[in-house]
C-alpha cells in the first residue's frame, strides 16, 4: 500500500526530474527517452488505489498544503494519466527534430505537473498554484508553431488566463476568509453562511468558466486548439479544459445548501453554451476549430448539471459521479479525435481510409450512440433532471435530446470535413502515431464498463439513443443534397473578438462619418445649392469606397448589436 501511495508523490515528482534533466544539457538523450513517458505513475496511481479517500497534510508546502485522492480525483487523475501518456508518446514521433522536442516537454512537463498537482490537492492554495502552473505553461504549447496564427491564439489566450486569474485570486481570498482555513471542505461548509457567497460563486463562475469555455468566455479555445500542435491540442481539450469543472466541483458549496436562483442562472447558461458551441461549430470548415466548438458545447452539457446540483443539495452524492464520468467520456473521446485528426492527412490511400473508419467510434461516443460512453453519461444527465424544480423536470430532458441531435450533427459535420477525398495528402508518420491513438481507441470502449448508469440501462434507453442519431443523419443529408455548407462562409474562430472588434469599427466609423456630416451641413449653408451638391457628391465617394465594409456579415451583426443596444438604452430611458 505505501508502495502504491508514494505513486501520487511520482505523480508530480518523475515529470519535474524529467524536466531537470531536460535544462541539463548533458542529460537531454535520456530525458527525451523518458519524457513520452512521465504520466505513468499517475495513471497507475488512478487505476490501482483503491481507498475511498488518501490525504497527507504537508505543513511545510506552500502555506500549508493538503494533498490526496478521493473518488473525483481519481476519475480526473485517471483521464489526465491517459490523456498525458499518450500524448506524450504521440509527440515523441510527431516532431522528429530533437530540438524541437526539448522545447516541447520542457512545457509540456511544466504543463502535466500543474495538471496533476491540481488534481491532488485538497486546499485552496495548492489548486491555484497548480492552476496557475498549468495555465501559463500551456501558452507555450499554444504559440509553439510561431507563426502568426498561434502567436494571435497566445494573445487572446493569455489575456484571459491573466483575468481569470485575477478573479480566481479574489474569489479564494474571499473564501478563506470566510472559513478561515484554506481546506476545500471546510470551505464549503462555510459558504452556507457566509455573508459573501453570491459574490464568491459568481467569481468561481467567471474564474473557472473561462477554462470550461462558457459562452462569452469561450473566444480563446477556438483559437488556441487550432494553433497548437497535435499532442498539445489532445491534452487542452481533453483535460486541461476539465480543471475549471474540477474547480467548481471543489470550490461551489454544492451538496451544501440549496441554490435555486443561481441553479436556474447557471442551467440557463449551459443550454446557451451547448447549443452556441454546435451552431458555430457547424459552420466551420477547419477540423480543429470544429473540435474546439463541440468542446464548448461539450462543457455546456456538464454545466447544466452543476445547475442541476444547486437545485438539489441532497441528490448531490448521485449527481457528482455521473459528471466525472462525463468529464471522462469527453476527454477520452475528444482526445481520440484531435489525435485521429493529426493522423489524416496521411499519404497512404489504405491508411486514409482506415484512419477516417477508426474516427467513427470517437465521433459516435460523442454523439451518444447505443452502447457508448456517450450514450450512459447522457442518459445520467437526463436523468438528474428528475431533481430539478418545475418546469425544468419536464423541459430538460426536451432540450437535452435536441442537444444530442445538435451533437451527432456536429460529428457528421467532422467526419464529413476529414473524409479521405477531403484531406490533402501529407507526410504525417503514421506507423508510429497510430499506436498510441489506438490506446485511446480502446480506453473508449472499455470506458462505457465504468459507467454509474450501467446496469440501470433497457431496451427502451438503448432504442431512445437511437432515434437522436438516426434524425441527425436524415437531416444532415438533406443538407448536403442542398449543398449548403459550400454557401455558408464560417464564422472566424474566436468569434465574439472578432464581432467585438468590427463593432469598435463601426462606431469609430459611424462617429468619424458623423463629424463629416455636422461638416457637410456648415459647408450646406455656407455655399448654398452649390455647396449642397459638393457635398452630396462627397457622400457618395465616401458611401462606395466603403461598401466593402458595410456589406461583410461581421459589420451586419455588429450593426444589430449597436442597434440593440441603442435600442435597449432608449427603452430603459424611457
Amino acid at each position: 500500500m505505501i508502495l502504491l501511495e508514494s505513486l501520487l508523490f511520482l505523480s508530480v515528482g518523475l515529470p519535474l526530474l524529467i524536466l531537470y534533466m531536460l535544462i541539463v544539457k548533458k542529460m537531454h538523450s535520456i530525458a527525451l527517452y523518458l519524457a513520452p513517458w512521465a504520466a505513468i505513475p499517475a495513471l497507475m496511481a488512478a487505476i490501482f488505489i483503491t481507498p475511498d479517500t488518501i490525504e497527507w497534510n504537508l505543513p511545510w508546502l506552500l502555506l500549508g498544503s493538503k494533498v490526496g485522492l478521493d473518488p473525483t480525483g481519481k476519475v480526473f487523475l485517471l483521464l489526465a494519466g491517459l490523456l498525458w501518456t499518450v500524448a506524450g508518446i504521440y509527440a515523441k514521433i510527431y516532431f522528429p527534430d530533437i530540438d524541437k522536442q526539448i522545447r516541447f516537454y520542457r512545457f509540456f512537463l511544466l504543463a502535466m505537473v500543474g495538471n496533476f498537482s491540481l488534481i491532488l490537492a485538497q486546499d485552496l492554495v495548492s489548486f491555484y498554484f497548480g492552476f496557475t502552473l498549468m495555465s501559463f505553461a500551456s501558452y507555450v504549447l499554444v504559440v509553439f508553431k510561431g507563426d502568426t496564427v498561434a502567436f494571435k491564439a497566445g494573445i487572446v489566450y493569455i489575456a484571459l488566463v491573466v483575468i481569470g486569474e485575477v478573479i480566481l485570486f479574489a474569489a479564494l481570498l474571499m473564501a478563506t476568509k470566510a472559513a478561515d482555513t484554506t481546506t476545500f471542505e471546510a470551505v464549503r461548509q462555510s459558504l452556507t453562511n457566509a455573508p459573501n457567497k453570491d459574490m464568491i460563486i459568481l467569481l468561481a463562475l467567471v474564474g473557472f468558466g473561462i477554462k470550461t469555455g462558457l459562452i462569452g468566455l469561450h473566444m480563446w479555445l477556438p483559437l488556441a486548439y487550432r494553433a497548437a500542435p497535435t499532442p498539445a491540442s489532445a491534452v487542452l481539450s481533453g483535460t486541461m479544459i476539465k480543471a475549471g469543472l474540477l474547480g467548481w466541483l471543489r470550490l461551489l458549496p454544492l451538496g451544501e445548501i440549496a441554490l435555486p436562483d443561481w441553479g436556474a442562472g447557471v442551467v440557463i447558461l449551459g443550454l446557451a453554451t451547448a447549443f452556441y458551441g454546435v451552431a458555430i461549430g457547424l459552420t466551420q470548415r477547419n477540423p480543429k476549430t470544429l473540435l474546439a466548438y463541440s468542446s464548448i458545447s461539450q462543457m455546456g452539457i456538464i454545466t447544466i448539471s452543476i445547475g442541476l446540483g444547486m437545485f438539489a443539495p441532497q441528490a448531490w452524492p448521485i449527481i457528482l459521479p455521473g459528471i466525472a464520468f462525463y468529464a471522462l467520456h469527453h476527454g477520452l473521446s475528444k482526445g481520440a479525435l484531435f489525435l485521429g485528426v493529426g493522423l489524416s492527412g496521411s499519404n497512404h490511400h489504405l491508411q486514409r481510409h482506415w484512419i477516417w473508419f477508426g474516427l467513427w467510434l470517437p465521433a459516435l461516443a460523442l454523439a451518444g450512440a447505443p452502447l457508448t460512453s456517450g450514450m450512459m453519461a447522457k442518459y445520467l444527465i437526463k436523468s438528474y433532471a428528475f431533481y430539478a424544480p418545475t418546469p425544468w423536470d419536464w423541459l430538460l430532458p426536451i432540450l437535452l435530446s435536441a442537444s444530442a441531435v445538435a451533437t451527432a450533427l456536429l460529428m457528421a459535420r467532422l467526419l464529413y470535413l476529414l473524409r479521405p477525398a477531403a484531406i490533402p495528402f501529407g507526410s504525417v508518420p503514421v506507423a508510429g502515431l497510430v499506436w498510441p491513438w489506438i490506446v485511446l481507441l480502446l480506453a473508449i470502449i472499455v470506458v462505457p464498463l465504468l459507467s454509474p448508469s450501467l446496469e440501470h440501462i433497457g431496451k427502451m434507453e438503448l432504442v431512445g439513443s437511437l432515434w437522436p442519431l438516426l434524425l441527425s443523419f436524415f437531416i444532415f443529408v438533406a443538407v448536403l443534397k442542398t449543398d449548403i455548407f459550400r454557401f455558408l462562409q464560417p464564422v472566424p474562430a474566436g468569434d465574439v473578438l472578432v464581432l467585438l472588434q468590427h463593432t469598435l469599427q463601426l462606431l469609430q466609423s459611424m462617429i468619424k462619418h458623423f463629424s463629416k456630416v455636422q461638416l457637410y451641413f456648415m459647408k450646406m449653408k455656407r455655399f448654398s445649392k452649390l455647396g449642397i451638391a459638393i457635398v452630396w457628391k462627397d457622400i457618395i465617394t465616401i458611401t462606395k469606397k466603403n461598401e466593402s465594409f458595410f456589406t461583410n456579415w461581421e459589420t451586419s451583426v455588429s450593426f444589430v448589436v449597436v442597434l440593440m443596444l441603442v435600442t435597449s438604452i432608449l427603452a430603459m430611458i424611457s
